[in-house]
């Protein structure tokens, strides 16, 4: 039946519009909200894995002589010691910071390889410095670790130093040295004495 209503408004009479209830609305949102969730996971799985191969997750502690190693790799690291210091070659470092020296003993009897390694020190806030940024190039301090070398005529330093940038209120733990070549996930790490 068609016919005009109140409103002068014609339309059928017979039709009448219903909005969902509030329990198919929440059903409605539930069932939205798991298909974005699964979508969600699916869709990450490959970033998910791509983390355990790149991320530093397992670290490879000192024996009792204090010597680390990459077992597969033939490189092993041991911290010979860790100065803070004023000055480095004439150069103070900015207010609020300091100058810390790594004296590391590298040894690399593994397959001849052409490796440089990066170190960087870890305070108790989970934060990590990375040593040769925003330092001083001075003797005898290197920006990189050589970890390995191709050239028989040309071993790895036996005693390499390096400076890193700290904040003076860091309670630094540890000294973390990581390469390219590691095996997925691993890094040395050597306790701040």
């Amino acid at each position: 039946m068609t016919g005009t209503t109140r409103h002068g408004i014609t339309g059928d009479s017979t039709a009448t519009r219903r909005r969902p209830g509030p329990i198919a609305t929440t059903i409605a949102a539930g069932v939205l909200v798991l298909s974005l969730g699964w979508w969600g996971w699916f869709a990450t799985e490959q970033a998910r894995a791509g983390w355990w191969d790149v991320g530093q997750h397992v670290g490879i502690g000192p024996d009792a002589r204090g010597w680390a190693q990459v077992d597969n790799l033939g490189v092993g690291v041991r911290l010979q010691g860790v100065e803070a210091l004023a000055v480095v070659d004439e150069e103070q470092p900015p207010a609020g910071f300091a100058y810390l020296a790594l004296d590391l003993e590298v040894v690399a009897d593994g397959a001849p390889q052409s490796r440089s390694c990066t170190v960087q020190v870890r305070d108790a806030r989970g934060r990590l410095f990375e040593a040769g940024r925003e330092v001083p190039y001075a003797d005898p301090y290197v920006s990189l670790l050589e970890c390995g070398s191709s050239d028989p005529e040309e071993p790895v330093p036996a005693e390499q130093s390096m400076l890193v940038l700290v904040p003076v209120d860091a309670e630094l733990v540890s000294v973390r040295v990581d390469a390219i070549d590691f095996p997925p996930a691993r890094f040395i790490e050597l306790p701040v004495p």
